[in-house]
Formats: C-alpha cells, sequence, structure tokens
C-alpha cells in the first residue's frame, strides 16, 4: 500500500514538474513575481510590429540590418519587454498607492481608444488610466517659474523666427533659370508665379506661401529662406519636388508674449519627464526583476 501512495505520489510529482515547467517556458519575464506571459508579449509586439510595417520606408530587410551594434529585430524585441515590464512595475506601483479608476473611467476611454486601435482591451485601458493617474500623482508639484519661461525665451531665440515668403516651382533647372533671369530684369514675381508654377495650392496665389517657422519646408528650402532680406530673390533651389525660386517678405522673431504658452508647455513636460523618469528608476533599482528572453516567440517577414 505504502509503495502504491509513493508511486502515486511520484506521479502526481511529475504532472505537477511538467505543468509547471510548460508555464516557465511561456513566462517572458516576471516583475516582483508577476508573470509577462508569451501571449501578452506576442501582442504587444504585433502591435510594434504593424506599426513598423505600415512606415513607407519599411522593407521585410529591415528586420536583419544593423542597428546600433545589434539586428534590428533583436533591439524591437528587447524594447517591447522592457516597455511591457515599465507597464507592470507601474501598476503594481499605482496599486501599492491605492490609485483607483471607475468602470465609467474605464469605458469612456475604452469607447475612444477602439476607435483607433480595435485590438485594445478594458484591461489595457485601465492598466494605461492607472498609470497616468501615477505620473499625475509624481508630478503634481512641478511648476514652471516666469523666470525660467523668459531665459529659455531669450536662449532660443532663433526657435520662434517666421518668414513669410512666396515661390514659383518648376520641374526642370532650364525653366527655373530662364525664370530667374527674367525677375532679375525686373519682370513681376506674381504674374510668372501664376503663369508658371506647377505648385497648384499656390500658384493662383502668386506663389504665397504665407508665414511659417524652421523645420516646416524641407531642409534645402529652409536654409535659403532664412537666409534671404527682405525682397530678395533666391537662385533656383532643387529639392525633391523640383526647383524653387524664393522671394522672402522678411524674416522676424514672435514676441515673448506670443510664444509663452508654448514654452510652458514645453519646459512642463520636460520637467515632468525627469520626474517620471526618476522616480522610474528608483522603482526599477528596488524591484525583482527576471527576464526569460529565449522564451519569446514572434515572427516577421
Amino acid at each position: 500500500m505504502k509503495r502504491k501512495i509513493a508511486l502515486l505520489l511520484f506521479f502526481v510529482f511529475i504532472v505537477f514538474l511538467t505543468v509547471s515547467c510548460s508555464a516557465k517556458k511561456d513566462v517572458v519575464a516576471t516583475v516582483n513575481g508577476e508573470n509577462i506571459t508569451n501571449a501578452e508579449y506576442k501582442k504587444a509586439f504585433d502591435q510594434v510590429k504593424a506599426q513598423i510595417e505600415s512606415s513607407p520606408q519599411y522593407t521585410k530587410d529591415i528586420w536583419n540590418q544593423d542597428y546600433q551594434g545589434k539586428k534590428f529585430l533583436d533591439v524591437v524585441k528587447e524594447n517591447v519587454l522592457d516597455s511591457l515590464i515599465a507597464q507592470k512595475l507601474l501598476v503594481q506601483e499605482a496599486l501599492k498607492n491605492n490609485i483607483t479608476v471607475t468602470d465609467k473611467e474605464i469605458e469612456d476611454e475604452y469607447q475612444k481608444e477602439k476607435e483607433v486601435n480595435k485590438d485594445i482591451t478594458k484591461e489595457d485601458v485601465k492598466n494605461y488610466l492607472l498609470i497616468n493617474k501615477l505620473f499625475d500623482e509624481y508630478t503634481k508639484d512641478v511648476k514652471v517659474t516666469e523666470e525660467e519661461l523668459k531665459k529659455y525665451y531669450e536662449d532660443n531665440k532663433e526657435q520662434f523666427e517666421v518668414v513669410k515668403a512666396s515661390h514659383i516651382l518648376v520641374a526642370d533647372e532650364k525653366t527655373a533659370e530662364d525664370i530667374y533671369n527674367r525677375l532679375m530684369k525686373g519682370e513681376d514675381f506674381t504674374t510668372l508665379a501664376k503663369e508658371y508654377s506647377i505648385d497648384t495650392a499656390t500658384k493662383d496665389q502668386g506663389g504665397d506661401l504665407g508665414e511659417f517657422p524652421h523645420g516646416v519646408m524641407v531642409s534645402e528650402f529652409d536654409q535659403v529662406v532664412f537666409s534671404l532680406k527682405k525682397g530678395e530673390i533666391s537662385k533656383p533651389v532643387k529639392t525633391d519636388y523640383g526647383y524653387h525660386i524664393i522671394k522672402s517678405e522678411g524674416v522676424a522673431i514672435k514676441p515673448f508674449n506670443e510664444v509663452k504658452d508654448a514654452i510652458e508647455s514645453y519646459l512642463l513636460n520636460d520637467k515632468k519627464n525627469q520626474v517620471i523618469k526618476e522616480k522610474y528608476d528608483a522603482l526599477e533599482k528596488a524591484a525583482k526583476i527576471q527576464k526569460f528572453p529565449q522564451n519569446i516567440k514572434v515572427t516577421v517577414g
């Protein structure tokens, strides 16, 4: 009888061991004892993969290309795992701090999010809201002073430069040179823009581009337009769109009061991000995190 019991216990042990090992193989990480499963990982990875594959620059061989000394696929896999670990750790911390979200908050956010992400679940939304509330708690005392706003404005005035300009866009260099020479002889810019420009959005307005800051136009255009004096016309500028002849109506710097709110928003977000990073670094350092990258099962291509 004892032998039968011993054999039965041994069988139970073997079954338990098999189940335990199978479960462990399905775990890609643990965070303070909580598992992140391969199913969770695959869902997150597939969302990132879909974003990458939707890029106009995407080609199938990108996954095997070198990126910062590693295969791009390995970098993406590591980033997804680290993101899931961070999410798990932050949700744990939110719950530890008695942060809660209501069913109504979850439902309202879920209805908004599912319009852009059909795969999102209410659990995803709940975690997102918990983390947001935790971040709000971390950063509730963060402020930006008037002095900081003014200092940033004075130190970064180029960021607030705007230019008003017009252009004539043509497809080939010869036409561009001919139009430029006619302009140099005194012909009217607006008239020539209406006649020759292939930019259908501006030609009827004489090539008027309105007012815009740095970085709106392609770099070749941007560099030239901000270097022109008021009333000056550039020689033809080649870009991927063709050849541009640009006329400047002048460069100006937006006054502080016009950009104050934008500066405040930028500096406030920057300060908040620093606080959140410091808090997270401390959480991560104190946490017990185990990674099992060998258990990750995803496919690409």
